[in-house]
């Protein structure tokens, strides 16, 4: 038998693809606890596919780059640019949900052909909606009632306690309840998962750990401290998730196509960049009243503001259509030019226009101008700050460029894969044809 000739074998289409999603983990941390010992099922998995950084979605938010993932589609086409949006017209926002997303996902391509799906604990799902399969939805989901189809399964999931999600509001402050809520939480995803796998009929399972995402946000810092009291509560964290992976891969088999993503990276966070507090003191940004309660506070006559992470909004109300390239230059040079006063370092590493990075129906909706910051800094879109730089609870910080991708069939991947990429490349193990308007291509 060849070298490659394992992965010609399984280049086959499948009846089942197995996904497993590790919500902001980058590969620079996979390698870490690999390499440890701390996660040897996926050390051992390393050796048979190939594993790499992977480009997560511009902003690298959950809500857009789980959206990214499921429909192959930049945000122009599938309608979700973050965890609130602007309503047209007016400074009001919204929290945008699944009935906002606007392209179909790949389970509902998959039905189409008669296929089934059972999708559980992915972001931007709520409320769930009727589809050939399951669906129990992740972050952010009000209601269990509302977040799981079919319905049979609610008195499934009640008896088994499932949680939707870890209790991280008051992380900072309640660690150690935190830390048991965070393993509580991790045992009924477990049961859920195993459960559902075992019992429910499937051509496609994906399961998301979220936990890995809340726990970073707040203990990255305690991971880079050895000497840190929870620093052996975080690895044994991923211990533990990498015990839970173990146990789906033997109920999918070594045959079976499997997936595992994270859906943006992870660093160290520095401080904290409040970019309206910017918008403010060069005068881009009025208020009607200071401290503004809300962003309806924001005066019509402002020329730009900022909504979570790094998004920029130019009215054009008040900025005449000739006039808008040379808003965008004046923004664009000014946010470049930032730096951390105590250490000179640049805030901003790159600012792309909205044409640069989105394209599709909903052009309209995309923010004017999109901000990658520079490692370390946390670009942040509050309303109330006057000061540009600060820290807050977490240590930990979203990074665009670091996702960990792994799939097991592939001999290779390409230099750099981009979340988009994923939908096709499932679709493509599942013999379904991958349609022309996605952005993704295979990487297999």
């Amino acid at each position: 038998m060849g070298l490659f000739d394992k992965f010609k074998k399984k280049d086959k289409h499948s009846d089942k693809v197995l996904v497993i999603g590790l919500d902001g983990v980058p590969y620079c941390l996979i390698q870490d606890l690999t390499r440890k010992g701390r996660m040897p099922n996926l050390a051992r998995l390393l050796q048979q596919g190939s594993a790499g950084n992977m480009e997560s979605s511009m902003p690298p938010v959950s809500s857009v780059a789980w959206t990214t993932f499921m429909t192959g589609v930049n945000p122009a086409k599938h309608g979700i640019f973050g965890f609130m949006e602007k309503k047209d017209d007016s400074y009001d926002i919204y929290f945008p949900n699944a009935t906002h997303v606007k392209s179909p996902a790949i389970w509902d391509m998959l039905g189409r052909t008669g296929k089934t799906t059972i999708a559980v604990n992915i972001p931007q799902t709520y409320p769930a909606r009727e589809i050939s399969g399951i669906i129990i939805s992740g972050f952010i989901s009000i209601d269990l009632e509302k977040a799981v189809t079919p319905s049979r399964l609610l008195p499934v999931l009640k008896e088994m306690d499932y949680r939707i999600d870890v209790n991280y509001q008051e992380a900072a402050e309640k660690k150690d309840e935190f830390f048991g809520d965070l393993f509580y939480t991790l045992k009924k995803r477990r049961e859920a998962f195993l459960y559902l796998m075992e019992k429910e009929p499937w051509n496609l399972f994906i399961g998301v750990f979220t936990g890995t995402d809340r726990l970073q946000h707040y203990f990255w810092g305690d991971y880079a401290d050895e000497h840190s009291a929870y620093h052996q509560q975080f690895l044994d964290y991923y211990t533990a998730i990498d015990k839970i992976i173990g146990e789906m891969l033997d109920r999918a088999g070594d045959e079976t196509p499997l997936i595992i993503l994270a859906d943006h990276g992870f660093s160290l966070l520095k401080k904290e960049v409040f970019l309206n507090a910017w918008l403010k003191q060069k005068g881009f940004l009025k208020l009607k009243k200071d401290p503004p309660q809300s962003f309806g506070d924001i005066h019509p006559e402002s020329t730009a503001f900022v909504l979570d992470p790094s998004r920029v909004y130019i009215n054009m109300h008040s900025v005449p259509r000739t006039k808008y390239h040379d808003v965008c230059k004046q923004l664009t040079e000014g946010f470049l030019g930032l730096k951390d006063e105590e250490t000179a370092a640049p805030l901003i590493r790159r600012v792309y226009t909205k044409e640069e990075i989105f394209s599709g129906p909903f052009m309209d909706k995309a923010p004017d101008l999109v901000l990658w910051s520079a490692p370390g800094y946390d670009l942040k879109g509050a309303i109330s700050k006057n000061e540009i730089l600060g820290t807050g609870k977490f240590t930990g910080m979203h990074t665009f460029d670091d996702a960990f991708l792994y799939i097991r069939q592939a001999p290779s991947l390409p230099a750099k894969p981009r979340i988009c990429d994923v939908a096709p490349t499932i679709l493509k193990y599942c013999g379904i044809s991958i349609p022309e308007y996605m952005d993704g291509t295979p990487l297999v």
